[in-house]
């Protein structure tokens, strides 16, 4: 532990490089591999191996070790409290919506979720929670000045607009059958009517403005992670309305990015 709080940040670089890569190629084994880890759509997926857990508390298990781990290393840090804090607290604002409150309001009585799912995502988030807790922590101080330079304006404007996007998304989803129904409907509204997953490009759009904001390099990885994932998660997903669905599934709706993909 006291290696990981006294890390220098030259090698705090070349670590994040590597994740950065890695981060780049592993969402690809999602889309090649065709599979949905977070959904119930795809029942033949090869990650049963451990078994299953509950879907609601196997969310909220896999998504608390980023709040730990970004607290724990943030107040670690021997810098003084600067504006960095900004963006510590943008991280656990969003995550303590996924990971304390969004698990209570899916619907999801009798569902599951692969435990290998839970297993990996929580060493993901406990990574991404230390870099970035201890870079905003111990290795970059921001002036006050920084709240009002133009990229952390854009920034900002960003990071909410995509945060709104994506709960406005997820409740016309959560909302989508009523007491008692089952099976699959065809979302509508919102930016339902230009993609088929406006939740994922609300993330994208919310973690790409965090790395404007916040103008590092973690900024750029992080969004980097996400933003690959849930973009092939989305081709995926899009590509299962249209074989669910068929001509049903409004052909101009595109799968991620509204007019484009």
């Amino acid at each position: 532990m006291e290696y990981l709080t006294s890390l220098d940040l030259q090698t705090y670089t070349r670590i994040i490089y590597v994740w950065g890569a890695f981060g780049i190629l592993s969402p690809l084994g999602i889309h090649l591999s065709r599979q949905l880890p977070l959904s119930n759509r795809y029942r033949d997926q090869k990650l049963s191996g451990l078994g299953s857990i509950d879907k609601k508390l196997g969310w909220i298990i896999m998504e608390t070790p980023i709040l730990i781990a970004v607290s724990y290393f943030y107040l670690a840090a021997e810098n003084p409290i600067n504006v960095s804090v900004v963006f510590v607290a943008a991280f656990v604002f969003h995550y303590i919506h996924r990971a304390l409150i969004f698990p209570h309001r899916i619907k999801v009585q009798g569902k599951t979720m692969p435990v290998r799912t839970v297993l990996a995502s929580m060493v993901f988030y406990t990574i991404n929670g230390y870099l970035i807790g201890h870079y905003y922590g111990a290795l970059r101080e921001y002036p006050v000045e920084w709240l009002s330079d133009p990229r952390f304006i854009i920034g900002i404007v960003l990071f909410v607009t995509g945060f709104a996007i994506n709960v406005t998304s997820d409740s016309i989803l959560i909302n989508l059958r009523g007491p008692g129904e089952t099976g699959y409907e065809i979302p509508h509204g919102g930016f339902f009517e230009y993609v088929s997953c406006p939740n994922f490009f609300g993330e994208i759009v919310e973690w790409t403005g965090f790395a404007i904001m916040s103008w590092s390099l973690p900024g750029v990885v992080y969004a980097a992670w996400v933003s690959f994932t849930l973009f092939y998660t989305g081709l995926g997903t899009h590509r299962w309305y249209l074989e669910h669905f068929g001509e049903s599934y409004p052909s101009d709706r595109k799968a991620i990015f509204p007019y484009l993909i």
